[in-house]
């Protein structure tokens, strides 16, 4: 049956190629449908797990992140708190090898949880994400964001202040209110990728990148969890926070929070907690900010409701159209197949086989037309993209078209005799 299927697809190239056509359109339109689903909600199924507690707060605006962070250890009805880390280890954005010491410019770096960083991949200018990092040698993996002074490969020299002794009052500079004596301490991170610019960033509040005052925002919802980088308003250095800890450096939470509560917390001592926590920023309870959130995503998807029932419509007829038209083309010869002694059953399976050779001959043509458009840059300002969900839907179309094209000649054939289909088709 292999045999002839493909000998009946080859006598019939024309007409496949055009079938074939057919199908490249409507897996690279249903491929665009979905990622423009996906675009709506990739940001938000990386983080909603870390809101989805009964009880707790989205923290904003904090005001005193040191304070804040004390606090928070010391509240016993405190399950988790989620957020993106300052710390006291710093670098400077022109000198990688501190030879002038820390100057004015210095910034101090960032750390992410495991949680944070496996969630999301930021878009890569160069290199890698935190979450592929792999370095043997000592060194701090750490990602920085596009600037002029660093690229991927690069060895980094950062610093922090380490208590080394309590100073006598004898001594100079002694201060009663800080009577210690500090050295700074540094370490080697190695950069091993540069977030490109414009990207989103989880973990971080708009305020790190943004140096002017924005709007507050009274509806915060998930997006509220990301930054977006900017070249010209700051550079941020990120490494894990379990690196960080290795070191010994002061780390304390910074930016936006979420602090997920334990379930036996009394609506009272709920309420209470609310109240209390607003002295260090804007608060507002999960139940809220998930709402914030479904408002949000519902309110993009209906957009794409019109678009989704036309594409759906549109690969339904394309694929019943195809189907009538490859069949048409090969009636005669089923009713030639079945005089010669072959059942229809057999005649099907000589069909089926020149309609999976159709089909993927229209796959190729859609992977050589995204290619194509990928190398010419077609695809660069849009949220077209190819992966599982796109392959999957496209197996949907083919498997549709497929099954369609078996059950129009069943009927054709159910309802007509050999002689009838060779008449009708002399």
């Amino acid at each position: 049956m292999i045999k002839y299927g493909f000998k009946e697809f080859v006598r019939n190239i024309y007409s496949n190629i055009f079938i074939a056509v057919q199908i490249a359109v409507s897996f690279l339109i249903a491929a665009a449908a979905v990622s423009s689903v996906l675009s709506r909600t990739e940001m938000y199924t990386p983080v909603k797990e870390f809101f989805s507690a009964s009880k707790g707060f989205f923290i904003c605006d904090v005001t005193d992140s040191p304070k804040l962070d004390a606090e928070l250890e010391n509240l016993e009805e405190i399950s988790e708190v989620i957020g993106g880390y300052d710390t006291n280890l710093y670098f400077s954005p022109s000198s990688p090898d501190l030879s002038q010491g820390l100057s004015d410019d210095r910034k101090s770096v960032n750390a992410l949880s495991d949680d944070y960083i496996n969630a999301y991949s930021p878009e890569m200018k160069s290199g890698m994400w935190l979450s592929q990092a792999k370095i043997e040698n000592g060194k701090i993996p750490a990602v920085i964001t596009e600037n002029d002074n660093y690229k991927t490969g690069d060895t980094i020299t950062v610093a922090h202040k380490q208590v080394v002794r309590e100073m006598s009052p004898d001594e100079e500079n002694y201060d009663p209110y800080n009577p210690y004596f500090y050295e700074y301490v540094e370490n080697e991170v190695e950069i091993v990728g540069v977030v490109a610019d414009k990207a989103s960033l989880l973990g971080f509040s708009e305020n790190d990148f943004l140096l002017t005052s924005t709007n507050q925002n009274n509806s915060p919802d998930f997006r509220d969890l990301y930054t977006t980088v900017n070249r010209y308003e700051n550079i941020m250095m990120v490494v894990p926070k379990s690196e960080i800890e290795k070191t010994g450096c002061k780390i304390y939470y910074d930016g936006d929070l979420i602090v997920t509560l334990k379930d036996d917390v009394s609506e009272q001592r709920y309420q209470e907690l609310e109240f209390y926590l607003r002295d260090f920023g804007r608060v507002f309870r999960l139940d809220e900010f998930r709402k914030n959130s479904m408002i949000y995503i519902n309110g993009e998807l209906v957009k794409l409701v019109p678009m989704l029932i036309c594409i759906i419509i549109l690969v339904v007829v394309s694929s019943v159209s195809a189907s009538a038209l490859s069949v048409k083309n090969r009636l005669r010869d089923y009713g030639i197949f079945y005089i010669c002694g072959s059942g229809w059953t057999s005649c099907i399976l000589i069909g089926l086989v020149g309609n999976i050779l159709t089909t993927v001959l229209g796959a190729v043509l859609a992977v050589c037309a995204t290619n194509i458009m990928t190398a010419k840059g077609v695809l660069e300002n849009t949220v077209i993209e190819f992966g599982k969900p796109h392959f999957l839907c496209c197996l949907l179309i083919a498997a549709l078209n497929i099954v369609i094209s078996l059950i129009i000649p069943l009927i054709i054939m159910k309802r007509n005799t050999p002689k009838e289909i060779l008449t009708n088709n002399e």
